[in-house]
């Protein structure tokens, strides 16, 4: 045990010596074993590659890796970025056809020298990892974010698995979401994990909500859905067709129910005219982009998060479970994972009329909404927050997983 002692104590004294805090180390882990043994890792610089960065229409990826680039630089990381779409001027843009760009980010990496390459989404983003591993030798990890849309050709299949095969891991945002891609795609992995994304709330004050009501004419005294984000699926936009519907059936009962939509997406149109052959304009509000998404979750009653395809734990779901509201959604992709069905919301079918008695029980149940919101707020704190999935990806960054 003294030879173990001995050596950790030489070993510490290495790490905390000019010459090596000198080199931006993030952080330093020492494990001592029954040996008196030891393993210790530095990680000087940790890249992320992705298609969407700031100020893109990236959605949920780009929510999902500014939040986990805020929580690594918070731990002490050297984090850079290397992004194809967006715009971040202490970072690095890609620009050209996404076929060059795994080649003009592997340039970029031999320049950063990072000791972790974390891809995200796209092929060609763990393309340029790739390249940097054959040359580097350092860990390689890569995030899937989004269901499949439908299978991989031979060729695809072939080069996906000969990519992932090269990775140090491969995670997931959910567990329904390894279940798909593997399926879909057939692919097969040797090392997985699961990594939640991550929610905090942003304070909103008075005057945001009054000035979203008046910018949106919304009267004090209207009943509240709210739906997120569902304007840029195709599936999503389906969901939100049958919201709709539901609206429609409900506004006999509820005059002054109100469904806030936001978010432009290319589907905003096609939305806008099915409300009105509806002949609901006057209970359904799109709002396009909002700057601050917790503006309108302030004023909602109940947030209705009815779609027809959920890669992983929305965003938008957890941001309402951390707001503590009153959910409604479909049992579709990994929202389960995120919802108990009353425990902390209501989980239904992708069916008018269920989704009619699940808002209609939670609007008339004031105490049973509010035991639904309490719950979802404490799971959303106990699971869904960067500095757990932070550590985890530390943990795989070193080797650890």
């Amino acid at each position: 045990m003294t030879f173990g002692i001995s050596v950790f104590e030489n070993t510490v004294s290495y790490f905390l010596s000019e010459s090596v805090s000198d080199k931006g180390n993030c952080f330093l882990e020492v494990i001592i074993n029954y040996e008196g043994l030891f393993i210790a890792f530095m990680i000087n610089k940790i890249v992320l590659i992705t298609g969407y960065w700031k100020n893109s229409p990236g959605g949920g990826v780009k929510t999902y890796l500014t939040g986990l680039s805020s929580s690594l630089e918070k731990r002490g990381c050297d984090v850079k970025v290397i992004f194809s779409e967006g715009s971040d001027d202490s970072n690095y843009k890609i620009t050209g056809s996404r076929f060059l760009f795994p080649f003009k980010a592997f340039i970029r990496l031999l320049n950063i020298k990072p000791q972790v390459v974390h891809s995200h989404g796209s092929w060609y983003c763990l393309m340029a990892g790739f390249l940097y591993k054959l040359f580097s030798h350092k860990r390689l990890i890569h995030t899937y974010h989004s269901s499949p849309s439908k299978p991989l050709s031979s060729f695809g299949k072939l080069l996906m698995q000969n990519l992932v095969n090269k990775c140090d891991c491969v995670t997931f945002v959910s567990k329904a979401l390894k279940a798909d891609i593997e399926n879909v795609y057939n692919l097969r992995f040797k090392t997985t994990a699961i990594t939640y994304a991550g929610v905090s709330v942003t304070k909103v004050d008075e005057e945001e909500t009054k000035a979203f009501r008046l910018k949106y004419n919304i009267p004090d005294n209207s009943t509240i859905l709210l739906t997120q984000g569902f304007t840029a699926n195709k599936l999503k936009a389906e969901g939100l067709k049958l919201l709709m519907k539901t609206v429609k059936k409900m506004s006999l009962e509820f005059p002054n129910l109100l469904l806030i939509a936001t978010r432009y997406g290319v589907y905003s149109e096609e939305l806008e005219a099915f409300a009105a052959e509806l002949k609901i304009e006057n209970h359904v509000v799109f709002t396009g982009d909002v700057e601050n998404i917790f503006t309108p979750l302030q004023l909602a009653d109940i947030y209705t998060h009815i779609t027809l395809s959920e890669g992983g734990v929305s965003l938008a779901l957890l941001e309402a479970m951390v707001s503590e509201k009153p959910i409604v959604a479909t049992n579709i992709g990994g929202i389960p994972e995120a919802i108990d069905h009353m425990e902390n919301g209501v989980i239904v079918e992708p069916d008018e009329a269920m989704i009619l008695e699940a808002i209609t029980l939670l609007l008339k149940d004031n105490s049973l909404a509010a035991k639904l919101s309490k719950n979802a707020r404490v799971r959303a704190e106990k699971v869904f927050n960067w500095n757990t999935t932070s550590e985890q990806l530390l943990k795989i960054y070193e080797g650890f997983n």
